[in-house]
């Protein structure tokens, strides 16, 4: 009892505080107050979410509040499970140092000089972290679908806020309609289940979910899908992201690739686990999730390593991990048809692990190309370079979120890909051939898309950081204000937390999951080395695992997969063999040098007496391979041109330039509008601007309802 009363203050301190920075965003004379109460608000705001979202994960099911309307439909409630409350807490631990973040963002920009302007930004951004929170909360229909599109709209404004832009306002609308599009697939499957339901409950429509007809139920989960991968940004639904990244500011842009897209798979999963999970799912399900997720998750990664933007590079990176979630959540549908519980939670362990930490990762990416951008005024490559040295702190998280996203021990990206890959290789104990053979294809697939990531990423890191500078603004960059780097600073020491103690995350998961699918697996991925029941891992205990028994309210501080399942070794102990393996050759090249002569001299270049920019590597030049290797793919088109006299004159110059077209524009969207256009073209026949004509329409229309109606 005393905990659920817990629960309802901090639960009803987020929603306080939120507004609370509305009030004061424009109850406050002064402009820098006003600002620094409305990020303070959304951040104390973010931080109780965050007590909320873990509490729930530990204590269970709580209901927040309820309001009788009185109307047929019922009354809308909001309520507290743990799927919920792992998806407010990721809320809240990102939303919280997004908040620091715009502190020290805002201080800086030059929209201090648009006093009124900068007060609706304020009010924006608390409304926008308020109807996130209430989305993951609502019980009932009718609160989430307003939550949703005030979600949505309010997205639109903060994207297009420096609208004197034409592509700004062009990447907006474009985010809006996608979204808008994707809120139609969202209701219809609504109304299929209250149309059996009768309520607009959550639990009203589980239960009807059960007795719904096989078509019907498929429609539920096909449009569901095809709603929540608007946001996600599944194939072909992903053209918005990279454009309504690159406009948005800083922060907003932090809060689109690390909360709101999170709020896709939240709903997907509420319909796949929740709605549609009480019956059994079917194989083809699946199938669909898997494949598409793994294609979505090698075409988003093969458009980021040959983006000339790092912005851009970030968005299709993002529709490549959202990919990768995808295929897991697929897995797991897979392995729940066959009735293999346990690699089934473990799979949805994975998913939420991965979407934890891509948050925490593609938050702190975000926030560095934010303070790149801010320092250079632009993200562009080409006027980027030589930034490390001038922006250390900066380029360091940066580096740290780009070694965690490319899964290098031991960072949390490391712990979640390897469980992924771990997870699919179980897949050999499935009796369908052709099930495995789908499997390994994804399995495949997703391990080409790790290589590629690590390539896109070297890159931008690169590109971005070393070398020289590219543009006199990269020459004359400063460090990000204090409250950047200590946002970018939380981030990136959260990407080492959970990645070296991964069963902190692990452990919570396991309930979330558990109350999904109800199924623990905790002890076959962490073994028990800290109780008194260390079963097949007596061994490790008798080793040393077990002096901290008692310490800790963990089965351990290690993931090894279970000796029943197909595993390549535990990430933890791999860590270990990597760590001592440096320290052994550390140690033998302190030994070795003393032995030899050490010189320290300019390092000499061919007899060129400086080094200038030009002579770097592009981003261009970085990506031509893998361009080469995937021509048929990208279809790019090249142009070069050579000045005559650079075969005899310093002066001369070559320009080559390379074009590819985004995905799906040329063969499909283009072809669509097309289409649509010519349809419109041929319905203005009906647009005479004659009344006579128009009441000719109503007639039409009313007889042929009432000869329906007596048929």
């Amino acid at each position: 009892m005393q905990s659920q009363m817990l629960f309802m203050v901090t639960f009803w301190l987020t929603l306080s505080f939120y507004t609370l920075g509305i009030v004061l965003t424009f109850a406050l004379p002064n402009m820098r107050v006003a600002i620094v109460a409305s990020t303070t608000c959304a951040g104390l705001g973010s931080f109780a979410a965050l007590m909320t979202g873990i509490g729930g994960i530990i204590n269970g099911t709580v209901t927040l509040g309820s309001l009788d309307t009185n109307l047929p439909f019922g009354a809308l409630s909001l309520h507290l499970d743990r799927l919920s409350a792992f998806f407010l807490a990721t809320v809240g631990l990102i939303a919280l140092p997004a908040a620091l973040y715009a502190l020290g963002e805002l201080h800086q920009s030059v929209m201090w000089q648009r006093r009124g302007r900068i007060r609706i930004f304020g009010m924006l951004f608390n409304c926008l972290l308020l109807s996130v929170v209430l989305i993951v909360v609502a019980s009932d229909m009718i609160v989430f679908l307003i939550a949703w599109e005030t979600m949505a709209f309010l997205s639109y404004f903060l994207v297009c806020f420096e609208y004197e832009e034409q592509e700004t306002k062009r990447a907006a609308y474009q985010m809006l309609a996608v979204s808008e599009i994707g809120t139609v697939g969202i209701l219809i499957a609504f109304l299929l289940l209250y149309q059996t339901a009768g309520n607009i409950g959550f639990d009203a429509l589980h239960s009807s979910a059960m007795v719904l007809a096989a078509p019907i139920r498929s429609a539920v989960f096909l449009l569901a899908l095809f709603g929540f991968g608007a946001k996600i940004g599944v194939l072909p639904l992903q053209l918005w992201m990279p454009d309504a990244y690159r406009a948005a500011p800083g922060f907003v842009a932090v809060i689109l690739a690390a909360v709101l897209i999170n709020l896709g798979i939240y709903g997907l999963l509420r319909f796949c686990l929740d709605f549609l999970g009480g019956a059994s799912i079917p194989l083809w399900w699946g199938m669909v999730v898997l494949l598409l997720g793994a294609t979505t998750a090698l075409v988003g990664i093969l458009y980021a390593v040959v983006q000339r933007d790092l912005k851009r590079v970030l968005a299709y990176s993002s529709v490549e991990n959202m990919g990768l979630v995808l295929t897991v959540i697929g897995a797991s549908l897979i392995f729940q048809n066959y009735q293999l519980g346990a690699l089934a939670a473990i799979a949805m362990i994975v998913a939420l692990y991965h979407l934890l930490n891509h948050a925490v990762y593609k938050g702190l990416l975000f926030m560095g190309a934010g303070s790149i951008q801010h320092a250079t005024g632009s993200s562009a490559f080409a006027k980027l370079g030589g930034l490390l040295r001038r922006m250390p702190w900066t380029g360091l998280c940066f580096i740290v979120a780009a070694l965690s996203i490319s899964a290098v021990p031991p960072l949390n990206g490391y712990i979640s890909e390897w469980m992924l890959l771990e997870t699919l290789l179980q897949s050999f104990v499935i009796p369908d051939t052709m099930t495995k053979i789908v499997m390994a294809v994804a399995g495949a697939m997703l391990a080409l898309t790790a290589g590629i990531a690590v390539t896109a990423f070297v890159r931008a890191t690169g590109i971005s950081l070393l070398a020289l500078p590219r543009s006199k603004e990269a020459e004359e960059a400063r460090e990000a204000p204090t409250s950047m780097r200590i946002a970018m600073g939380y981030l990136a020491f959260l990407c080492l937390l959970f990645g070296v103690l991964p069963t902190l995350v692990l452990s919570g998961l396991d309930r979330v999951t558990s109350s999904l699918l109800q199924q623990s697996v905790l002890n076959q991925i962490v073994p028990p080395l800290f109780t008194n029941d260390p079963g097949n891992y007596q061994l490790l205990v008798t080793l040393g695992g077990g002096f901290l028994r008692g310490v800790f309210p963990l089965n351990g501080l290690v993931v090894v997969a279970s000796p029943t399942f197909s595993t390549i070794a535990s990430p933890s102990y791999l860590f270990l063999a990597e760590a001592l393996f440096v320290g052994l050759v550390v140690l033998a090249l302190r030994m070795i040098r003393p032995l030899g002569a050490r010189r320290i001299g300019r390092v000499w270049a061919g007899g060129i007496p400086r080094f200038t920019a030009a002579m770097t590597y592009t981003d261009l030049a970085y990506s031509n391979p893998i361009r080469i290797i995937f021509q048929s793919f990208y279809r790019s088109q090249t142009r070069s041109s050579v000045n005559a006299s650079a075969a005899h004159h310093r002066d001369g110059s070559m320009v080559y330039e390379q074009e590819i077209l985004p995905p799906f524009e040329q063969y499909f969207y283009q072809p669509l509008l097309r289409f649509v256009n010519a349809l419109t073209r041929r319905a203005r026949i009906i647009q005479s601007g004659n009344m006579n004509q128009y009441v000719g329409y109503i007639f039409l229309i009313v007889l042929l309802i009432l000869i329906l109606r007596a048929i």
